[in-house]
Order: structure tokens, then sequence, then C-alpha cells
């Protein structure tokens, strides 16, 4: 379907005055992350809006891919089951880019890129993992058991290796070549369907560091080394294996990245990142500050949700100093007073952040938008116009 051009980030010039007493900040980007629960209908969709435009934010991250499922018209995923109640016809993502538009607010594209589906419950027909059950990430605690488990015994196994670790459901391995191409063409899909100001990358990550343990991940790392015996080379190698895994999650950044770009050339292109970067590298094989050194990403999202602004303030400061200033500081207002993310949003320009992202959605209901706006985002209009992407 073809979707009428909106508001480019890069085309963007916004006068913003200062909370309390400062300069005005040109081009801030000031986001709500729209979980999916927000996508279900038509009144869910417009009363978000709603309050973010009554917060003075300007974009909206849309999570359109939750559950390896869709909330947009696609030929590569299932619909979601969350809108089993809503019409057939009923697009989540064509209505809110258009209530979006009416009221100045760009919509960015978040897909949860590698957690793919809950542990309880079927999948949905169609679903990747129904499709290709042996993309699924694997546990450690089940490694051994998984290299003759096959189809959809391979899923059983790492839904029942669930306890101790902190998976949030199943994830889909960077090993297996299939992947990459799968949400390439995801992103490919979107992006021709749909005018959207950005793409955001979510669950660009691993689980914790007990995975991913799958036959596919063993064997692209065995193939470059030469061990016969598949788990030789990560018990002699820890520090190796690691790298291997981290470096197969770059290569899939990069790889989004350049799709989306390839695309619409200047897509600005995020993603939503641990904040503590010991913990990102070392336990998620998420090296975030790479990504956005490299140009993969045009920012990123350190998801800094201490309630203390101390901490919230040392984890965006390092973060734009690790990545040169591309951070939109993410903001967890969902546990904290209002009073409390209006002091972070000050927090986060003061340390250099070129903006900040609320999570979510149902954390600016009315009172919380009206004091936003009055403490934060007020008076903040475009200051040059705004260009769009062409229409597709």
């Amino acid at each position: 379907m073809k979707r009428r051009s909106f508001l480019s980030l890069a085309g963007a010039a916004l006068a913003l005055p200062a909370w309390p007493a400062r300069a005005a900040v040109a081009g801030e980007l000031r986001g709500v992350w729209l979980v999916r629960t927000g996508l279900t209908s038509r009144q869910a969709i417009d009363a978000a809006v709603e309050h973010a435009a009554a917060a003075g934010l300007n974009a909206v991250f849309a999570q359109v891919r939750g559950r390896g499922d869709a909330f947009y018209a696609s030929d590569l995923a299932p619909r979601s089951p969350l809108l089993e109640a809503a019409p057939a016809r009923f697009d989540p993502l064509a209505h809110l880019i258009d209530a979006a538009a009416a009221r100045g607010l760009q919509v960015h594209a978040w897909i949860n890129a590698l957690l793919a589906a809950n542990y309880p419950g079927a999948l949905p027909a169609g679903h990747v993992l129904e499709r290709h059950p042996e993309w699924a990430m694997v546990p450690k605690a089940v490694a051994q058991q998984a290299l003759g488990a096959h189809g959809r015994e391979r899923l059983r196994l790492v839904r029942a290796a669930r306890g101790g670790n902190e998976a949030e459901g199943l994830f889909l391995t960077p090993a297996a070549a299939g992947v990459h191409e799968h949400l390439e063409a995801v992103v490919r899909e979107l992006l021709a369907r749909y005018a959207l100001a950005g793409l955001h990358l979510d669950f660009i990550r691993y689980p914790d560091a007990h995975y991913d343990w799958s036959p596919e991940m063993l064997e692209s790392f065995r193939r470059g080394r030469g061990e016969r015996d598949l788990f030789a080379g990560p018990a002699a190698s820890p520090g190796a294996f690691a790298e291997h895994r981290r470096g197969l999650l770059t290569r899939l950044v990069e790889r989004l990245a350049g799709t989306a770009r390839a695309a619409v050339p200047g897509l600005p292109v995020s993603a939503a990142v641990v904040a503590d970067e010991a913990m990102a590298r070392n336990h998620k094989f998420q090296d975030w500050p790479a990504w956005a050194r490299s140009g993969a990403l045009d920012a990123v999202c350190p998801m800094a949700y201490a309630p203390e602004t101390r901490i919230f303030e040392g984890q965006v400061r390092h973060a734009v100093a690790r990545t040169g200033g591309r951070v939109w500081a993410g903001v967890g207002a969902w546990r904290i007073p209002v009073e409390s993310t209006i002091e972070k949003i000050e927090a986060a320009r003061a340390s250099g952040a070129h903006g900040v992202v609320l999570f979510s959605h149902e954390s600016i209901g009315g009172a919380e938008a009206r004091a936003l706006r009055a403490a934060s985002f007020g008076a903040r209009t475009a200051g040059g116009g705004a260009a769009g992407h062409a229409a597709r």
C-alpha cells in the first residue's frame, strides 16, 4: 500500500525553549515507545497519539513486530494474535501514520529483532519458528541434547530449560544464515509499504551469557578453528566464543541498517540497548558503542531506567562519550513520578544526549502529558519545516 510522505528526522529543525532556563536545543528528538497493546484498535492508537502530542513530543516508536508477528500488512509474518478482535481490514501501522501525521509526529517502526515468541502457547500459523524451529537459540543447559533434536523437539527443549535463565521468550539465533535474510526481508517489506521516519531495533541481543549454544552457533564457531568436537572450542576459549557471538550480532545490525538505507537513503536507524556497557557487552554480547561509532546506527537508546537520576545521568554521559553523542536517552517513565521523568529529561540534555524516548505510552496519560509539556516540552515547534521521505 502507498502511504503519504511524512516527516524526516534529518529535515526537522526544532526550536526548543529550556527547562527551567536553558538555551533552545535544535533537532532534539522527543519520543515515546508505543507498545503493541496500544496498537490493537483505532481508539487505542488515537489516544496514544493525542497524549504524545499533548506532551509536546515529536516521535512515536511503534512496536509493530513484537513476537515474530505483525501489526501491519505483511506477507512474511502472521497478523498478531492481539488483533483477533479487530476487523480483518484494520491496519494498525497505517492508521497510526495517518493519525500521527495529523498531529505533527514522526513514526519509527520498532521491531523486536531476535525475540520471536513467548514461552507458553502455540505459535500462530506461518510464524518464523513454526516454519524454521532450527532457528531457535539454545541455552547451554540443553546444548548436548539439542544436537540430536530436530524440528519442534528443539523448541520443546528450549522451553523446558527456561527456569533459571533470563530469557524473555524464544529467540532467533544470528548464527543461522536464514535469520539474517528473513529479518532483512521484514525491513524491506516495512519500508516498501509505509512511509516511516525511522527504523528502531530492539532485542538485538542475546538473553544472557548462557545463550546461544545452538548447533548452528557451535558449528559456526568451529568452522574457523578446526576442532573436531563442537564443544571443545567454547570450553578452551570462552573469550573467543563470546567475541564470536558479539561479531555475529554486530554483522546483523550492519546488515539490517544497510538494508534500511538501501530502501530509503538517509533513513535514521536506532536501537534500544542495555545501558550498562559491561552488562551489554559481556552478558548480552551487544557491542553498541561500536555500532554507533561505525555509523551502523544513527542513535543508540540506552535503557537507563534506574529511578535515581544520579545513576541515569552517569549512564547517559557514558553513552554520549562512547558514541560521539549518538544518543537518545531511554527514560523509565513507567516506574517513576512525572516529576522524576522531567528531572531526567533535563539531565539527559545536560549530558549531551540528542533526545529522549519515554517508556512507555501508558505512562503519559492526560495529567502526565500536561506536566511534561509545561515543564519540558512546551512551545516546541518546527523551526524550518520538514522534508518527508518519498511516498512508498
